[in-house]
């Protein structure tokens, strides 16, 4: 194994095991919502508006299975499909306002570090801010931009 891969199993087990697991488990019980309706709900949090296409893509879905998320969101009152602005045929996600509400207390939850962040030391936690920022800018990079879908084309 690599340095590449020890760290980044590293960054793995702390961000989907232990205490942050644990976490988006109780929160998604306490608010009735299964864990892709809570990391919908994040993903569209800061959003205007996301056609379901994208939205599938950001969530790393099956289109069928971002439209089932898109249609519990609608029944809760907490999302609504809207036509793109630009092409009629192309629904837009919009949260609602309970959406935006729920969705910044989700992520108000999820941004408190796990404890296990106190043995390191500020300039420790700025060094690993840093050095995550680092790893997102190329991440983003890398992002290819999603090409419009014509009108009957089957997404991928």
């Amino acid at each position: 194994m690599g340095v590449a891969e020890e760290a980044f199993e590293r960054f793995r087990r702390i961000a989907f095991e232990g205490e942050i697991t644990e976490r988006v488990a109780a929160l998604s019980m306490r608010l009735k919502l299964s864990p892709g309706l809570t990391k919908t709900l994040v993903r569209l949090g800061d959003e205007e508006g996301v056609s379901m296409g994208e939205m599938a893509r950001r969530i790393g879905c099956d289109p069928s299975y971002a439209t089932a998320l898109v249609d519990d969101l609608d029944a809760r009152g907490l999302a609504r499909r809207e036509p793109a602005p630009d092409d009629r045929r192309v629904k837009i996600v919009v949260l609602t306002d309970a959406g935006r509400a729920l969705a910044s207390e989700i992520n108000r939850t999820l941004s408190v570090p796990p404890e296990a962040f106190s043995a390191l030391s500020g300039a420790e936690l700025r060094q690993l801010r840093d050095l995550l920022d680092k790893v997102l800018a190329a991440t983003e990079a890398a992002r290819p931009t999603a090409a419009p879908m014509e009108v009957g084309a089957v997404a991928p």
